[in-house]
C-alpha cells in the first residue's frame, strides 16, 4: 500500500471508494488566538493498493500533540478494500474524516496520523500558532481563522 494523497483541508468529497477525490483548501498551519475551534475541516487520503492487499483492514486516524497525547479520541474502523477489477494491477481507496468543531487548546505542532493494520502510513503536521501582533514584523501571507 502507498498513500498517494494526504491532506488536511477545509473540505473533501469522494465519488465512490476509488473514484474522484476532491480536496478544497489544503493547509498545514493556522495563525489565530487560543483556544481555537475550527468550525469544519477534513483529513483526506487516497491509498493505492495491490491485488493481494484487497480485503478488510484495520484503520486508525488520530490527531495528537507532539508528545503523542490525543486532542480528540482516535477514530478506529475496519475498512474493506474492494477487489482489484479485472484488467487493472491496482486500485485506490479514498478515505475522508470530516471533523466538526475541532478544538485546539494551545499553540503547538499537532500530527494527524493514518495507521493501517498497526503500521503508520501518513503523519501530517498541523501547526497551530499565535497570530502575529500588528506591527510585529512583515505580514504573513497565511489566512487567519
Amino acid at each position: 500500500m502507498i498513500v498517494e494523497i494526504a491532506s488536511i483541508c477545509d473540505a473533501a468529497t469522494a465519488n465512490g471508494a476509488g473514484g474522484r477525490l476532491n480536496i478544497l483548501g489544503a493547509f498545514d498551519r493556522i495563525f489565530t488566538q487560543f483556544p481555537l475551534v475550527i468550525p469544519q475541516c477534513a483529513a483526506a487520503f487516497r491509498v493505492r493498493y495491490q491485488r493481494a492487499e484487497a480485503g478488510v483492514h484495520k484503520l486508525i486516524l488520530s490527531i495528537e500533540d507532539v508528545c503523542g497525547h490525543p486532542i480528540v479520541p482516535a477514530m478506529e474502523s475496519n475498512i474493506n478494500f474492494e477487489p482489484v477489477a479485472k484488467g487493472f494491477d491496482t486500485a485506490a481507496m479514498n478515505l475522508i474524516l470530516n471533523m466538526q468543531r475541532l478544538k485546539i487548546e494551545r499553540p503547538d505542532k499537532y500530527i494527524v496520523r493514518l495507521i493501517i493494520d498497526d503500521e503508520e502510513y501518513a503523519a501530517l503536521p498541523l501547526y497551530a500558532l499565535e497570530a502575529p501582533q500588528p506591527g510585529a514584523g512583515p505580514a504573513n501571507s497565511e489566512v487567519k481563522n
